[in-house]
């Protein structure tokens, strides 16, 4: 995310962005409609399309399906969080606003607790890109996760899915290294950056498509990210 997006952030209760959510969604639907009668799609197989992934999608969604969620396992969800809209994405994150600088690096000590929820060791290549700092820089909306949050959120992955829902299991070769619109997962087995759409359901996809390969490499994740940057 650029840094004027950053700086647009503003904290908002969960229930604005819901609605907020929603009505973006209804634009993009309403963009998407304009689109397929151009490209020769008659109304009426457009709506028959829309019906049909309406009809595949779960009754509850969006951020009251993730608020259950949390609650069955005994959490409080947060009342408010950091929200940023562009035209071509919307994200909400419970990181707090504001710049801050970057963290020292992580020691051996913080990547053996990763190594150990893991169970193999951490590539070199990564370790050497958090040598920069731990996290905070790169993609995301608030930089690369902190090693303390790839061993937290692996964790909770494992339990809960992609998708806070546990509708498909999360690999065990998977680390969460970066959350976005779709969130990125650095695989231990090949090296390549998987993404994870956990919103796959209101975007009219089938649980298989969750995942998908975003980048082939460590390296080309970043050198996207410098490009847009």
């Amino acid at each position: 995310m650029t840094a004027a997006e950053d700086q647009s952030r503003v904290e908002l209760p969960v229930e604005e962005i819901e609605r907020r959510r929603e009505e973006w969604h209804a634009k993009n639907r309403e963009r998407e409609r304009e689109a397929a009668l151009r490209d020769g799609m008659t109304p009426e197989e457009y709506d028959k399309n829309v019906q049909r992934n309406q009809e595949s999608q779960s009754p509850i969604s969006g951020w009251s399906l993730i608020e259950q969620q949390m609650r069955a396992w005994g959490h409080t969800p947060p009342k408010t969080m950091s929200f940023v809209e562009t035209a071509d994405h919307i994200g909400a994150s419970a990181e707090p606003l504001g710049a801050k600088p970057l963290r020292p690096p992580p020691d051996e000590s913080d990547w053996a607790k990763v190594e150990q929820i893991a169970g193999r060791p951490i590539p070199d290549e990564l370790k050497r890109l958090y040598s920069i700092a731990d996290g905070g820089f790169g993609p995301g909306f608030t930089g690369l996760n902190s090693v303390q949050s790839i061993g937290i959120n692996c964790e909770d992955l494992r339990r809960r899915g992609p998708d806070y829902c546990g509708t498909v299991a999360y690999p065990d070769s998977f680390l969460p290294i970066a959350e976005e619109t779709l969130n990125y997962h650095y695989d231990l087995d090949s090296g390549r950056i998987i993404s994870s759409n956990q919103d796959w359901s209101n975007d009219g996809l089938e649980p298989e498509d969750i995942y998908d390969i975003a980048f082939q490499s460590l390296a080309e994740m970043m050198e996207d990210w410098l490009s847009r940057s």
